[in-house]
């Protein structure tokens, strides 16, 4: 990164969060004019100072956030991440961009994010900036703003995917990568790269990208890091509308207190609770074993005296479930987050079942269901409520869904985390791509339901459903 932004011909750093110094440590074998920097922690400076015996005199002492007015030729950063829900200044923050540099911060802006529009703004146009970033903005509704920022004037280099994240930050729980943008130059493509070790970024300019994507394409609403993904392919967009033409995915039924309202046969029965006082529930992801999942599945689960159940009452309800009631109150689960803020406090979300659930969270593909359960679910999943459109695509949509082509797309609308962690939320899925009622019309009617038995025997759907989503996926 240094290397990189020295490479503008201009021999000055500036750091806006200095931390320990790596990138101190690194200019200092590189033939530079000067190093400046901002660290708002006088502890970790007081430690800086002590370890390595040199004095923070180029140091201001400042919240780099809070701090307006100066202008730099080349800029390095690895930013503090910290989302602005845990920041004590928050506020404080909101009205310095909007006083400085005229932006509203969205609520679920991080720290990393507000470090690099800042940055973005302070740069005098002769020189670079490297930074290295958590990349969920690219995913993300909040990264829009940032997105925007990077494309503006036609200055973004390149982004670095680094999949070796775990390599050099053990504890991340995110993806990481570097964005470089070069003030100075107008780029007419943005390359994108992924690298897998971290020996590989000295000479990665070296090779090809993985996409060379035109800046006049790149838009501040899609997601870009498809473009850091092997093999992604262009798209037939023609034949592809949004999904929720067809819907929305809802999220799952959150309880504040899962102890309390998820119950298993027995603990009803213990609780002598009424029939109508509980609902059916899938609680864990884990209950679901086989991607179609019907009543008699959830039979097998409520037999087995599995947590599938869901306490369920209103104002009027019977002795046994004001009894039980009277026993949360007694644990303090009324005085839970969500239930503190909900009238009566053991009032759940009504929700119907969802004919096809999503799952929110996954590793190396995600989990998708066709419910023909009674069951609603809780937050482990996320709920598709078909429109009276989709109803009529249900089964063409859930064969989409567990396609490999329809994974491909799919997976374009994740936000990638550390460690191949992957997390849909439901806009996001929402505004992906599936194909038009012109494109599934082509699937008759006999081909979809022999291809729900097919996966109702086997757990996966038959080659000539990955062949037909193919065809409309791919331009």
């Amino acid at each position: 990164m240094v290397d990189w932004a020295l490479g503008s011909g201009y021999r000055s750093l500036y750091d806006p969060g200095f931390g320990l110094g790596a990138f101190y440590t690194s200019a200092a074998d590189k033939d530079y004019a000067s190093f400046t920097a901002s660290e708002v922690d006088p502890m970790v400076l007081d430690y800086w100072e002590k370890s390595t015996g040199h004095h923070a005199t180029f140091i201001a002492r400042e919240d780099y956030l809070l701090s307006w007015g100066k202008k730099h030729t080349n800029i390095v950063c690895n930013p503090p991440y910290m989302r602005f829900q845990k920041f004590l200044n928050r506020d404080a923050v909101f009205a310095a961009f909007a006083k400085n540099a005229g932006l509203r911060l969205s609520g679920y802006t991080n720290t990393a994010s507000a470090f690099l529009l800042k940055s973005l703004s302070e740069l005098d146009g002769k020189g670079r900036l490297a930074y290295i970033m958590p990349l969920e903005f690219l995913n993300t509704g909040y990264g829009k703003l940032v997105k925007s920022k990077l494309i503006e004037g036609g200055h973004l280099a390149a982004i670095i995917k680094l999949d070796c994240e775990k390599e050099i930050f053990p504890d991340a729980i995110t993806s990481v990568g570097i964005v470089l943008y070069d003030a100075a130059v107008h780029h007419r493509t943005v390359s994108f790269y992924s690298v897998n070790t971290i020996d590989a970024l000295p000479t990665l300019f070296e090779s090809e990208p993985v996409a060379r994507v035109p800046a006049a394409e790149l838009s501040p609403g899609s997601k870009w890091l498809q473009y850091c993904a092997a093999n992604s392919g262009p798209l037939d967009t023609g034949s592809l509308i949004l999904l929720d033409n067809y819907g929305r995915f809802t999220r799952g039924i959150a309880t504040g207190a899962n102890k309390f309202f998820v119950l298993s046969r027995t603990t009803a029965r213990a609780a002598q609770l009424d029939n109508s006082e509980y609902v059916p529930c899938l609680t864990r992801s884990a209950q679901v074993k086989r991607t179609v999942f019907s009543s008699t599945d959830y039979e097998h689960l409520l037999r087995d005296d599995a947590p599938v159940l869901l306490f369920s009452v209103g104002a009027n309800h019977s002795s046994g479930a004001e009894r039980y009631i009277k026993i949360g109150e007694a644990s303090g689960y009324h005085k839970r987050f969500l239930t503190k803020n909900r009238t009566p406090w053991y009032k759940t979300e009504f929700r119907n079942p969802a004919p096809i659930l999503m799952g929110v969270f996954s590793r190396g593909g995600y989990k998708v269901i066709r419910n023909r359960s009674d069951a609603v679910n809780l937050s482990c999943f996320h709920g598709f409520h078909p429109n009276m459109n989709g109803q009529h695509y249900l089964d063409h949509l859930f064969l989409y869904f567990a396609s490999r082509p329809g994974r491909s797309v799919m997976a374009l609308s994740m936000r990638k985390y550390g460690d191949a962690l992957d997390k849909f939320e439901p806009n996001d899925l929402n505004h992906a791509l599936v194909p038009s009622e012109a494109a599934f019309e082509r699937l008759g009617n006999s081909a979809v339901e022999h291809a729900i038995g097919y996966v109702e025997e086997n757990d996966c759907v038959p080659d000539y459903i990955n062949d037909f989503f193919g065809e409309i996926v791919n331009a």
